[in-house]
């Protein structure tokens, strides 16, 4: 198969660490398992498989910016059988398996020639997988499954010519504590971001709360080495994770449209009704309460600076 200069590789990982931390569809997650050995190590709790570090794999992760609309964390080739797209959740999304097909079309586009397409000998390709590590506050099983055809029109009797399947592992450790006994990394990120929830809902995110999570964790052990590399600036990047988590609720609550709402943390709607004009209000409120700049407020909600300062 060919390879893609627009794919990330496994060691670049390294060299482009602080810019990943700024860089705005990257997350905690993918910062955390954008590398080989703790990737092995997930792919086996899950699968119940014994790959070790001696296994090929090649990231597959779509970076150019004209893909930027399409929200995913990690993509992978294990072993050139499998090619995995992992993304970790903190709200229910349902549009998962479509996102997906959009996602692993667009790689498989990039990975193949496509004159082999036009020859009589059949193609192999690695088989998909789809999954999903979701750790929201919104009940959901320990384990379930979020298929493509649950999107079709029509008799759901009807022939299905077409289908995706979404595993989707509920990761909080009061439900799912044996997938994570399993994974010790998937583990401690579960761990990490319920202390980042406890302190979140207590008040800003100030150098002295940093500090207090920073100490937390690495007395527990949870990402030490991690959060030793990274420090407080992974911290933030954490609470804005879950300030826009917090944003997205509001605006469900003050009646968006389901689609508008990553328009609203981008800042990005127009011609906005009375009801949700009052709502991105809200969100700019949240985000002050929790020590956010007039100026960052702005960039992510939506609205002027001078009239986050008036919110004050």
């Amino acid at each position: 198969m060919t390879k893609n200069s627009n794919t990330t590789s496994s060691n670049s990982k390294n060299n482009q660490s602080s810019q990943v931390l700024r860089t705005y569809k990257d997350s905690v997650f993918r910062l955390l398992f954008n590398d080989k050995e703790k990737l092995i190590e997930l792919y086996n709790a899950i699968y119940d498989t014994d790959y070790t570090m001696d296994t090929p794999l090649d990231f597959e992760t779509i970076e150019d910016v004209i893909f930027m609309t399409l929200k995913n964390d990690i993509a992978f080739t294990l072993n050139d059988k499998f090619i995995v797209i992992m993304e970790h959740q903190s709200s229910v999304n349902n549009n998962m398996p479509l996102r997906d097909l959009f996602y692993i079309s667009t790689i498989l586009q990039r990975m193949i020639d496509s004159s082999e397409l036009y020859k009589e000998a059949l193609y192999k390709i690695p088989r998909p997988q789809f999954i999903v590590f979701y750790n929201g506050k919104t009940h959901m099983p320990a384990y379930s499954e979020f298929k493509l055809s649950d999107a079709f029109k029509g008799d759901e009797n009807d022939e299905i010519s077409l289908q995706l399947v979404v595993k989707v592992y509920n990761i909080n450790s009061e439900v799912n504590g044996e997938i994570l006994k399993k994974s010790r990394t998937l583990y401690e990120y579960s761990r990490f971001v319920s202390i980042m929830r406890e302190y979140y809902d207590k008040g800003p995110l100030t150098n002295e709360v940093m500090r207090e999570i920073l100490n937390k964790c690495i007395a527990e052990n949870i990402l030490a080495d991690f959060l030793k590399k990274y420090g407080s600036e992974v911290i933030g990047m954490l609470f804005k994770e879950l300030t826009e988590e917090e944003v997205i609720k509001i605006s469900e609550e003050g009646g968006y449209e389901k689609g508008k709402l990553e328009g609203l943390t981008e800042g990005k709607l127009e011609g906005l009704t009375v009801g949700e004009q009052k709502a991105k209000k809200e969100a700019a409120l949240t985000m002050l309460r929790k020590g956010y700049d007039v100026k960052e407020i702005s960039e992510i909600i939506g609205l002027t600076e001078d009239e986050v300062e008036q919110l004050k």
